[in-house]
């Protein structure tokens, strides 16, 4: 079980935190709005892609869209619980969805959304967003004085 924690702590800080803190820094959004968004995101990404002969389950998507929709919007920025196993769960399911697609199938729609629901999962584990860089701050406030 340790490996599983320490793979799981290896892939947040080392592959999703960093793209995500300067998401939420450019946008000026919480790793809470951020997540709730691109879990709207991959929502919508799913229904691009359903059958249409399925009446029932595309109702159930679009059901679901606008859930993440009504989620994202009214409670953007309240915390949120995530799973360690949830994550590794899809993080296994994204290594064998690349598998198959590096192997001539079709599975490409569903490892680009995996790899959203990641990113979505783990922006929920960052505990603050660090300001932007002083340097930055600097070079943009010596071009406000000039």
């Amino acid at each position: 079980m340790r490996l599983f924690e320490r793979l799981d702590a290896w892939l947040g800080i080392n592959l999703f935190h960093p793209p995500i803190i300067l998401a939420c820094q450019l946008t000026r959004q919480t790793q809470y709005a951020m997540h709730r968004a691109l879990w709207f995101f991959a929502a919508c990404h799913a229904t691009v892609y359903l059958e249409r002969d399925d009446w029932l389950w595309v109702a159930f998507m679009w059901f679901f869209v606008v859930i993440t929709l009504l989620n994202a919007t009214v409670y953007a920025d309240w915390p949120v619980i995530t799973v360690r196993a949830f994550r590794l769960f899809w993080f296994f399911l994204l290594i064998g969805q690349a598998t198959v697609t590096l192997l001539g199938g079709e599975l490409l729609a569903s490892s680009i959304r995996s790899v959203i629901i990641l990113f979505a999962e783990y922006a929920a584990t960052i505990k603050t967003i660090p300001p932007r860089r002083k340097r930055e701050q600097r070079a943009s406030a010596k071009e406000v004085r000039a």
